[in-house]
Protein backbone atom coordinates (compact mmCIF):
# COMPACT_ATOMS: atom_id res chain seq x y z
CA UNK A 1 0.00 0.00 0.00
CA UNK A 2 2.63 2.33 0.67
CA UNK A 3 4.59 1.33 -2.36
CA UNK A 4 1.31 2.32 -4.24
CA UNK A 5 0.73 5.26 -2.63
CA UNK A 6 4.21 6.68 -3.82
CA UNK A 7 4.33 5.48 -7.04
CA UNK A 8 0.87 7.46 -7.29
CA UNK A 9 3.20 10.96 -5.69
CA UNK A 10 5.60 9.99 -8.40
CA UNK A 11 2.69 9.87 -11.09
CA UNK A 12 1.42 13.40 -9.82
CA UNK A 13 4.82 14.88 -9.71
CA UNK A 14 5.65 13.75 -13.51
CA UNK A 15 2.36 15.06 -14.73
CA UNK A 16 2.92 18.55 -12.81
CA UNK A 17 6.22 18.51 -14.57
CA UNK A 18 4.68 17.46 -18.05
CA UNK A 19 1.90 20.39 -17.79
CA UNK A 20 4.41 22.77 -16.52
CA UNK A 21 6.54 22.53 -19.34
CA UNK A 22 3.52 22.02 -21.97
CA UNK A 23 2.41 25.28 -20.58
CA UNK A 24 6.22 26.96 -20.45
CA UNK A 25 6.65 25.81 -24.10
CA UNK A 26 3.15 27.52 -25.20
CA UNK A 27 3.94 30.77 -23.42
CA UNK A 28 7.28 31.26 -25.34
CA UNK A 29 6.45 30.11 -28.79
CA UNK A 30 2.84 32.36 -28.06
CA UNK A 31 4.86 35.72 -27.04
CA UNK A 32 6.68 35.18 -30.53
CA UNK A 33 5.82 37.48 -33.04
CA UNK A 34 3.91 36.11 -35.92
CA UNK A 35 5.14 35.93 -39.30
CA UNK A 36 2.17 38.51 -40.88
CA UNK A 37 2.95 40.99 -37.66
CA UNK A 38 6.76 41.24 -38.77
CA UNK A 39 6.27 42.11 -41.68
CA UNK A 40 3.40 44.61 -40.92
CA UNK A 41 6.58 46.25 -39.16
CA UNK A 42 8.52 46.54 -42.17
CA UNK A 43 5.56 47.89 -44.20
CA UNK A 44 4.90 50.41 -41.76
CA UNK A 45 8.66 51.61 -41.72
CA UNK A 46 8.60 51.78 -45.73
CA UNK A 47 4.99 53.93 -45.90
CA UNK A 48 6.58 56.03 -42.88
CA UNK A 49 9.66 56.75 -44.67
CA UNK A 50 7.94 57.62 -48.05
CA UNK A 51 5.36 60.20 -46.74
CA UNK A 52 7.79 61.59 -44.91
CA UNK A 53 10.28 62.00 -47.97
CA UNK A 54 7.66 63.35 -50.14
CA UNK A 55 6.37 65.65 -47.10
CA UNK A 56 9.96 67.01 -47.63
CA UNK A 57 10.44 67.41 -50.73
CA UNK A 58 6.78 68.35 -51.73
CA UNK A 59 6.62 65.09 -53.72
CA UNK A 60 9.61 66.18 -55.70
CA UNK A 61 8.58 69.26 -56.50
CA UNK A 62 10.87 71.11 -53.70
CA UNK A 63 13.79 73.29 -55.57
CA UNK A 64 15.62 73.84 -52.00
CA UNK A 65 18.92 71.86 -51.71
CA UNK A 66 19.11 72.12 -48.36
CA UNK A 67 15.28 70.27 -48.13
CA UNK A 68 16.85 67.33 -50.42
CA UNK A 69 19.66 66.90 -47.73
CA UNK A 70 17.44 66.64 -44.83
CA UNK A 71 15.47 64.12 -46.78
CA UNK A 72 18.74 62.40 -47.70
CA UNK A 73 19.43 62.26 -43.81
CA UNK A 74 16.01 61.00 -43.31
CA UNK A 75 16.36 58.46 -45.64
CA UNK A 76 19.47 57.44 -44.07
CA UNK A 77 17.84 57.52 -40.47
CA UNK A 78 15.20 55.17 -42.09
CA UNK A 79 17.92 52.31 -43.48
CA UNK A 80 19.51 52.04 -39.83
CA UNK A 81 15.84 51.64 -38.15
CA UNK A 82 15.11 49.31 -40.39
CA UNK A 83 18.75 47.61 -39.34
CA UNK A 84 17.63 47.97 -36.17
CA UNK A 85 14.16 46.55 -36.37
CA UNK A 86 13.56 43.22 -34.60
CA UNK A 87 12.54 40.65 -37.35
CA UNK A 88 13.41 36.66 -36.11
CA UNK A 89 12.24 35.32 -39.70
CA UNK A 90 15.13 34.42 -41.73
CA UNK A 91 13.68 35.49 -45.00
CA UNK A 92 12.19 38.61 -43.56
CA UNK A 93 15.25 39.46 -42.55
CA UNK A 94 17.24 39.10 -45.57
CA UNK A 95 14.07 41.59 -46.80
CA UNK A 96 14.86 43.82 -44.34
CA UNK A 97 18.19 44.28 -44.91
CA UNK A 98 17.84 44.28 -49.21
CA UNK A 99 15.41 47.78 -47.59
CA UNK A 100 17.97 49.30 -46.31
CA UNK A 101 20.62 49.25 -49.02
CA UNK A 102 18.20 50.50 -51.18
CA UNK A 103 17.62 53.41 -48.84
CA UNK A 104 20.62 54.24 -48.25
CA UNK A 105 21.74 54.10 -52.24
CA UNK A 106 18.53 56.59 -52.32
CA UNK A 107 20.43 58.51 -49.50
CA UNK A 108 23.57 58.50 -51.40
CA UNK A 109 21.85 59.79 -55.27
CA UNK A 110 20.14 62.10 -53.40
CA UNK A 111 23.28 63.86 -52.21
CA UNK A 112 24.85 63.61 -55.31
CA UNK A 113 21.82 64.90 -57.03
CA UNK A 114 22.45 67.93 -54.51
CA UNK A 115 26.04 68.09 -55.79
CA UNK A 116 25.76 68.23 -59.21
CA UNK A 117 22.72 70.70 -58.78
CA UNK A 118 25.91 72.97 -57.60
CA UNK A 119 28.55 71.72 -59.47
CA UNK A 120 26.41 71.68 -63.24
CA UNK A 121 28.33 68.09 -63.76
CA UNK A 122 26.21 66.45 -66.42
CA UNK A 123 28.51 62.86 -66.31
CA UNK A 124 27.75 63.01 -62.56
CA UNK A 125 24.37 63.83 -63.27
CA UNK A 126 23.79 61.13 -65.72
CA UNK A 127 24.86 58.77 -63.03
CA UNK A 128 23.17 59.63 -59.98
CA UNK A 129 20.02 59.48 -62.31
CA UNK A 130 21.14 56.23 -62.66
CA UNK A 131 21.61 55.08 -59.12
CA UNK A 132 18.51 56.63 -57.82
CA UNK A 133 16.63 54.30 -61.15
CA UNK A 134 18.59 51.15 -59.86
CA UNK A 135 17.54 51.80 -56.35
CA UNK A 136 14.06 52.31 -57.52
CA UNK A 137 13.96 49.12 -59.54
CA UNK A 138 15.27 46.75 -57.08
CA UNK A 139 12.88 48.60 -54.81
CA UNK A 140 10.20 47.73 -56.76
CA UNK A 141 11.08 43.95 -57.13
CA UNK A 142 12.20 43.90 -53.37
CA UNK A 143 8.69 45.44 -52.36
CA UNK A 144 7.38 42.31 -55.22
CA UNK A 145 9.02 39.61 -53.04
CA UNK A 146 8.21 40.44 -49.96
CA UNK A 147 4.55 40.97 -50.95
CA UNK A 148 4.15 37.84 -51.94
CA UNK A 149 6.03 36.25 -48.98
CA UNK A 150 4.06 37.70 -46.83
CA UNK A 151 0.23 37.04 -48.79
CA UNK A 152 1.74 33.01 -48.74
CA UNK A 153 1.17 32.81 -44.51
Amino acid sequence: MLIKRGICQKIGQTKKIIALVILLNYLISGCAESKSFQCQKIFKMADEITKETKTLTKSGQEIDMKTWLAAADEIEQAAQNIEKMEISDPTLQEYKVGFAQIYRDYAEATREIVKVWETKDRIAAKAAQEKVRRASKRERELGEKINTYCKGE
